[in-house]
């Protein structure tokens, strides 16, 4: 039995789904980002000091993680 089914509607409609999975995956990929930064940018018009500071600390993290996997692809690199 093949993956796709027996008869052709059987692979065409395979077919269909896989390509509704890539669209749905780009969406969310592309637009998911997108719309956390339009709700943070709404939110941080009325409440400013509390995005200011969330953003900072957001950073502090991001900072710390990024420094901490840069050290580790040169030491991977290197080979110590």
């Amino acid at each position: 039995m093949s993956k796709y089914g027996k008869t052709k509607l059987d692979h065409a409609l395979s077919y269909f789904c896989m390509a509704f999975e890539k669209i749905l995956e780009f969406c969310a990929v592309a637009f998911v980002p997108a719309l956390i930064i339009e709700q943070l940018c709404i939110y941080g018009t009325t409440h400013a000091d509390q995005v200011i500071s969330l953003l900072v600390l957001l950073m502090l993290i991001l900072s710390a993680f990024g420094i901490k996997e840069i050290r580790k692809m040169k030491v991977k690199k290197h080979g110590r």
